[in-house]
């Protein structure tokens, strides 16, 4: 994982039954998979659509389809899986593949909630409210990104695939002690963001990018 999303561009849409993340979910077969083998999958599933690169820069001036794609920039209102090395001198621990739903970005940063912060019976509560153009999520769960420290592109993740994404468990928690991390335990971070869930940040959603036919549905 080294590569981050780097060497993917972008899908084509799918029909709901037929999402990335749903196929991950239905290759284990009901069986128990670690951790790693589902952020290794959605990496190469992702890299299974690998398109023309020469598209890539006429994707990131604006489209209207939702499609999963690859982006260099984050987007408002868009959902965004990545790969992070975040600066750990006030952290006590951070995710290292963070599920974020962007609310405001810039070139060289951008802020999100992780959705990774919550269970996730509490993550779909917080996609409803998304999809019916709402922010409902606790504050607990935002953070400040870094462009720099995202390693590699950030995969977009079109609206259909939002409600399968946030039942895989590719969180990442770790704590960094000298220049080693350990994995921390999602369990204790769940339990933290627990207390504090209903500390929310509430507003109507940016919706832009997803199709003007979707986003009138959305917005409704």
């Amino acid at each position: 994982m080294a590569q981050g999303f780097k060497s993917i561009q972008r899908t084509k849409t799918y029909k709901k039954e037929d999402t990335l993340f749903q196929k991950i979910s239905n290759s284990t077969e009901g069986e128990k998979k670690p951790l790693s083998w589902y952020r290794a999958a959605v990496k190469q599933a992702a890299s299974s659509y690998k398109k023309d690169m020469s598209k890539f820069v006429q994707d990131e001036r604006g489209t209207n389809e939702d499609e999963n794609m690859l982006r260099r920039f984050a987007k408002e209102g868009h959902l965004f899986m990545f790969e992070y090395k975040a600066k750990m001198k006030w952290l006590p621990y951070y995710d290292r593949f963070p599920l974020v739903y962007c609310i405001k970005a810039t070139p060289t940063e951008f802020w999100g909630a992780n959705l990774h912060y919550l269970n996730p019976k509490k993550r779909i509560l917080v996609i409803k409210k998304l999809l019916d153009g709402k922010i409902d999520i606790p504050k607990i769960c935002f953070h400040k990104y870094i462009q720099d420290h995202v390693d590699g592109l950030l995969l977009d993740l079109a609206a259909d695939e939002w409600d399968t994404a946030i039942l895989l468990p590719t969180e990442d928690f770790v704590k960094n002690i000298g220049s080693t991390a350990f994995p921390y335990d999602k369990e204790l971070v769940w339990e933290e963001t627990n207390e504090s869930f209903y500390d929310k940040i509430k507003g109507s959603r940016v919706i832009q990018g997803y199709g003007s036919k979707q986003s009138v549905e959305m917005s409704k």
